[in-house]
């Protein structure tokens, strides 16, 4: 399906004109194309008459693009929201919005929220898949990266290179960061490969500038389509935890992982596109033997193989860890609790202390901190995206869909647009990390979705 440019911004009496004041605003990023194509530069302006205009160096002119052919917009950095709060909650959409923040109520179907841009969001009760609680807060400790500053790298200071978002491997050497770990944490990333490879991840290191025996750790192996984990103890040496298959790997050449550390059970769990993939405990007599805060990478091959993006380094409650999910009911709403053990039925009211849930005909008030999770039954009809529609990334990982309506980036709340779950919107577009466009219809195939993120393969 084509879409017109007029069904998507607003007309050309709204729109930012192409002037000095837009060329100052503007942010250095990359144009993606639906035919896989990328291109450098910055955003100028959405219009209605001239659809998104792509300012690049080696053009005398702005480039105009129609919007049936854009991907997305991927800045090359983005501002932080800020907040005076520390959220509470993670609430998934049907739709894919992440919002995290804290709820006000539940009630007659209606889901009232504190978030970064608004004290009091609402949502149809239709629209939600599931709250996440975390006893501590969802703090991010880290996200990136956006250059080498704060990062160690090994002998050789071009092993390990920054490029548009993202780091790429060289060759076989090491790249480490002090994160300042100390209780139960999360770590996520992108993945992209173009051979077989072998990647070691050390957590809670306490060197990262190279590796250190002598020092207490654990050491993730992954590799094309398996993972080891090893316990590293000073005076004690490497015990082997375990290993698993990961078969999907050997089919792509990307992936998203996302490994849990919980201090205070010892396990190590791992995720891939978050799917679940296997829990390691340490069963040793110290428990969590890892002492430093540092996590290191270390690519083991000297071709140009690995990348990783979309680094994200956050504190984790260690109270929730999903068993197999795909078996679950889904004609209820199912209340994950900290004990793992499940309550199937219906809630009803959620207030800031207690859910109310009907279990078989029986009425539970359930304290708030002994929930980790609340999936919501699924329904006939599931909320679809629709022509028009644009998703909004922003740093921490949250995003929203809405039509936009108008981008402004001299003005503070320039982004403009309404989304059919919380109505009207308005954004800063310097807290913008990403802009995807045309998300009703396949834009590439799943191969050669993963190739977007494969030119670091080329020669330059």
């Amino acid at each position: 399906m084509i879409l017109a440019i007029t069904t998507l911004f607003l007309s050309p009496l709204t729109t930012l004109s192409q002037d000095s004041s837009t060329a100052s605003t503007a942010r250095p990023g990359i144009l993606q194309l639906t035919d896989s194509s990328t291109l450098h530069g910055s955003l100028s302006s959405i219009s209605a008459s001239n659809g998104l205009v792509w300012l690049h160096p080696a053009a005398k002119q702005p480039l105009p693009f129609s919007v049936s052919n854009l991907h997305l917009v991927r800045f090359e950095s983005a501002e932080p929201p800020a907040r005076n709060f520390t959220p509470a909650c993670r609430f998934e959409f049907k739709n894919g919005d992440e919002l995290m923040g804290n709820i006000r109520s539940l009630a007659d179907g209606q889901l009232r929220f504190q978030s970064w841009f608004g004290d009091d969001i609402q949502a149809a009760l239709p629209a939600l898949e599931a709250i996440l609680f975390s006893a501590r807060g969802y703090n991010l400790i880290y996200e990136g990266p956006t250059g080498t500053n704060g990062w160690r790298i090994g002998r050789n200071p071009r092993s390990w290179e920054y490029k548009d978002g993202a780091f790429v491997a060289n060759g076989a050497d090491l790249l480490g960061r002090d994160f300042g770990l100390s209780g139960s944490s999360s770590l996520e990333f992108d993945l992209s490969w173009n051979s077989a490879f072998s990647l070691s991840i050390t957590l809670y290191a306490q060197v990262i500038d190279r590796f250190d025996y002598s020092s207490s750790a654990y050491l993730l192996y992954l590799g094309t389509g398996s993972v080891s984990v090893q316990r590293v103890q000073a005076g004690a040496g490497a015990i082997m935890l375990g290993q698993a298959q990961i078969p999907e790997m050997l089919r792509r050449n990307k992936m998203r992982f996302e490994i849990r550390c919980n201090k205070e059970d010892a396990t190590i769990s791992l995720y891939a596109d978050g799917k679940f993939i296997q829990r390691w405990k340490d069963s040793s007599p110290g428990g969590f033997v890892a002492k430093g805060g540092g996590i290191v990478f270390f690519s083991q091959v000297d071709t140009r193989a690995l990348r990783l993006a979309n680094i994200r380094v956050s504190e984790w409650d260690g109270r929730f860890e999903p068993d197999a999910m795909a078996t679950l009911p889904t004609d209820s709403d199912i209340i994950f609790l900290a004990n793992r053990d499940k309550v199937f039925g219906k809630v009803l009211s959620i207030e800031p202390t207690k859910a109310t849930v009907d279990a078989k005909q029986t009425k539970l008030d359930i304290p708030l901190e002994r929930i980790t999770q609340i999936r919501f039954a699924k329904s006939a009809s599931e909320t679809n995206l629709f022509p028009g529609d644009v998703r909004a990334s922003f740093p921490g990982g949250e995003s929203v869909v809405f039509k936009l309506e108008e981008w402004n980036a001299t003005q503070t709340n320039g982004v403009r647009g309404v989304s059919r779950t919380f109505g009207n919107l308005a954004f800063d577009p310097q807290k913008i990390r990403q802009l995807q466009f045309n998300l009703d219809r396949t834009l590439v195939p799943e191969d050669a979705e993963a190739n977007l993120d494969a030119e670091f393969l080329e020669a330059e």
